[in-house]
This record gives structure tokens, sequence and C-alpha cells, in this order.
């Protein structure tokens, strides 16, 4: 035995699948006329009574008594994204429950009410961000500690490479860089092909450690900083500042080798 999906009943088929389509992303996964399953599971069924075999009249629409929930990582882009659909019914605008997750509860076209609120890893990874440990974001959460203890152990990894990605194969910090987000993604989402390279080439420095030796970074080949180092150099800075940055890189890449 295994649950299969949720159905729900509507009246109007074109003006549910508008609502469930455009509001959350949704499409239909199989189509059997009067019933059409989405792609989340969820099921809408036309003619339910006829279905059923009981009385229409017997049908209760908005009975509040049950809800379906929704999660989301982007709360704030769900609320924006509301806003242009101010014919959608609010059983209450958004809040902050005492388990510190934003949510939202509305209803669809005929009156099925829906939770739409944040995911508890969200809600658990900016406690983190604000340092606080993981038995304490467990007990303001109210959420199991082995639980939270797994998401903290998620939210440190996706950290990290979050950090291993801003930095580039020479240590620099692109996140520094007055051009990252604009003129340029960053050194390895862009395979070292950065905007000040030769066209259609990568940056010397990445050519050298990545494409020729094969290594992840310049703090894994013994002969940094090298020539290519100093023939690369930005020709804005001193002899002082270019021995500071280098210094910098090396630091930098120093800790990445211990991560």
């Amino acid at each position: 035995m295994k649950y299969c999906n949720t159905l729900i009943a509507v009246k109007d088929m074109s003006a549910s699948l508008k609502f469930y389509t455009e509001l959350f992303g949704l499409e239909v996964a199989a189509d059997f006329g009067w019933c059409k399953a989405l792609t989340c599971g969820l099921t809408l069924q036309e003619h339910f009574d006829e279905i059923a075999r009981f009385p229409q009249e017997t049908m209760k629409f908005r009975s509040n008594t049950m809800e379906l929930y929704f999660e989301t990582e982007d709360f704030d882009g769900f609320i924006a994204l509301l806003e242009a659909y101010p014919q959608v019914e609010r059983l209450h605008e958004a809040e902050t429950f005492p388990w510190l997750q934003r949510g939202i509860r509305i209803y669809d076209p005929d009156g099925h009410l829906i939770e739409v609120s944040e995911s508890m890893y969200t809600v658990a990874c900016r406690e983190f961000e604000k340092g606080a440990e993981v038995s304490e974001t467990a007990r303001r959460i109210r959420h199991p500690l082995e639980v939270v203890q797994t998401w903290h152990e998620q939210y440190q990894a996706s950290r990290n490479a979050s950090q291993d990605q801003e930095f580039s194969v020479c240590g620099a910090d692109c996140a520094a860089c007055y051009c990252y987000g604009k003129m340029c993604r960053g050194c390895n989402a862009c395979g070292g092909r950065v905007f000040h390279a030769p066209e259609g080439k990568a940056c010397p420095i990445y050519e050298c450690v990545v494409n020729h030796k094969g290594l992840k970074d310049c703090g894994r080949c013994g002969e940094v900083p090298c020539h290519i180092w100093k023939d690369t150099r930005d020709p804005k800075y001193t002899d002082e500042e270019f021995a500071e940055n280098v210094r910098g890189r090396m630091e930098a890449l120093k800790k990445k080798k211990l991560m």
C-alpha cells in the first residue's frame, strides 16, 4: 500500500488551472479530461459529485478543515507575485509564526485553503547566519536537534562551496572586484575566460594551473608565486601594492588547502 496523491474537487477547471499554473508554476502532468494531475502530485477534479456518486448539494467547499501546504525558498518573491493577483482572497497576510517561519494563507478559486511558507531549512540558515548555535536554533524553530544538525552541515558545505567559487585559482577574491557580477562572473564560473583576457582564451594563470597542470588552484603548485603572476600584474599597482596583493592571495590559497 502506498499513498499516491491528493485530489480536490473544483467547479471551474480553467480557473483552477490558471491559479495553480500562474501562482505556483505547476504544469499538467497527466490530462484525463475532467481530471488533471499536476506536477506536484496534486490532482484537480471537475464533476466530483457525479464520479463519486453523491448529491451535489452535499459538497462543502471552503470547509477550513484542511489545507494544501507549499514551501518556497523565495518567500519574498512569491509575495511579490501574489500582489499581481489582488483577486486572490487571503485568510491572513504574510506573518512570522512563533517558530520563526514566514508564511501566508490564501484561498484557491474553490475556497480550498492554501498555506505558502518559506522552507524551514531557510529559516534555520537565517539563524546560522546570525551566529546561532545548532542547539539554540533547534529550540527557537521548534525542530528536532538531529534535523537541525543535518541542516547545519548542509549550510556549512554550501557556504564553503560558495566561498570556493568566489575565489579565483590564484587566490584573488572575485567578489571584491568592482567588475564582479557586472563585467565578469568570476574566474571559476567562466572557466578563466575573464573579460580582460584575449577573446575566447583563458587568463594565463588559469590556463597554466587548471588547463595545463590539471590542478585546482595555484596553492597546489610548488612554483607559486611565479613569473606568470608577475606578467599578469595589474599595471595600476605600485610595487608595494602588488606585493601586498600577492601576500593576500597566498594567504587565501593556504586557507583553501585547509578546507
